[in-house]
């Protein structure tokens, strides 16, 4: 008998790649063929060969990688039109039974297409551009969302706000709050490595404070805060490593780097590209900064915490607690990161005690609980009708 197909659909391959293997896998023990569409070429913020293990490991599961000339930017019309075209032209040859979407573009298109040939579709929020205190020109998006909501079978919120706001508002014909995309806890908690010998590889000695920053280069990651703070501190015995790439054409990276150079700081911040060491450097570090001006529920700081570090981040991260989960502080508070900063330093028994207990807060966003959810919703998706 012939295969059921899924449809799973995002801007960038890159999102698929970190955030829905566990959910091919779910749709492949369902006995369903999954293709996943996205811009495979450009855009991406992990490495050109990161996508093609990406690619090898979706033909390892049965399932196919289709991509569009989807990009981030809305008022990219050309690019984003003939990728819609293309999705609409690929659901009527191969007749999927629902589409999987996820993020702002992708959901876009994904969500015009299932309405143009009439094909059930979910769609995952990361996380909306529109919330409490965001920039007004944020909420030009909250229409447009509304609007969309009413081509949504399923819509999966991983915020509070989100899901407090779309349930209330929006047109969804269902309306689900899930504790993000899921994580391994059990991997990050277990892992062991030499830690003496994993911080001599980056030069930061034993009595100097590590603090990790996991995410891409870019404004809204917000990286300019930590070393603006730590410039204020004016302290050498704290270090700070950054793991993630830089967008193509951004110049974040750029900007970073002349920052850390302006302020003689090369031997104290480093910026070391993508990792796909993190669990090693988390295993290492005596705290992770996550300062991003907007977040949606941002897998790293859950790693972080999973990993036993106390984590300073910015009050957008919906999980993080002051006093509680480790310190928090407006996005551009130089002054109360490097405040925060100071006081981790000196007072490491509290830090270690708040990275224990991070372990145990992490675990309400394991995998097996996030699979356990989507098992379900997939479960209850019936084939509309043509």
């Amino acid at each position: 008998m012939k295969k059921k197909k899924v449809l799973m659909m995002a801007t960038t391959a890159a999102m698929s790649e970190q955030f829905n293997k566990n959910n091919i896998m779910i749709l492949e023990k369902l006995g369903y063929e999954v293709h996943v569409a996205g811009n495979y070429k450009k855009g991406n913020p992990i490495p050109d060969e990161k996508i093609r293990d990406f690619v090898r490991w979706l033909h390892k599961h049965g399932a196919k990688s289709y991509h569009m000339p989807s990009t981030r930017k809305f008022y990219d019309v050309i690019n984003n039109g003939r990728a819609l075209a293309r999705t609409v032209k690929l659901i009527k040859q191969e007749k999927y039974e629902f589409i999987h979407c996820h993020t702002p573009i992708g959901a876009t298109l994904g969500r015009l297409a299932g309405r143009i040939t009439h094909t059930p579709v979910i769609y995952t929020a990361h996380g909306l551009h529109f919330f409490d205190g965001a920039p007004l020109q944020n909420w030009v998006f909250y229409p447009i969302e509304k609007f969309l909501s009413r081509f949504t079978d399923v819509m999966i919120l991983i915020k509070h706000e989100d899901y407090d706001r779309v349930k209330k508002h929006f047109h969804a014909k269902k309306v689900i709050f899930m504790p993000g995309v899921g994580i391994d806890t059990e991997k990050f908690y277990s892992h062991r490595i030499n830690r003496d010998k994993m911080r001599e590889s980056f030069g930061i000695k034993d009595d100097e404070f590590l603090l990790v920053s996991v995410g891409e280069l870019s404004y809204r990651k917000n990286h300019e805060v930590i070393i603006k703070a730590l410039q204020k501190i004016g302290r050498d015995d704290i270090k700070y490593l950054v793991a993630g790439k830089g967008k193509s054409k951004d110049n974040s990276e750029a900007h970073l780097r002349a920052l850390i150079s302006e302020y003689n700081m090369g031997d104290q911040v480093k910026l070391l590209g993508f990792r796909s060491d993190v669990f090693d450097i988390y295993a290492a570090a005596d705290a992770s900064a996550l300062p991003s001006k907007r977040e949606g529920l941002c897998l790293a700081g859950i790693e972080a915490m999973a990993a036993g570090l106390p984590i300073i981040t910015s009050d957008v991260n919906e999980y993080s607690v002051d006093k509680v989960t480790g310190l928090t502080y407006k996005p551009d508070d130089v002054e109360g990161f490097a405040s925060g900063l100071e006081y981790m330093m000196e007072n490491r028994d509290w830090c270690a005690k708040v990275g224990e207990e991070n372990v145990l807060r992490a675990e309400e966003y394991d995998y097996h609980k996030i699979d356990e959810i989507m098992e379900n919703i997939y479960k209850s998706m019936k084939k509309a009708s043509r």
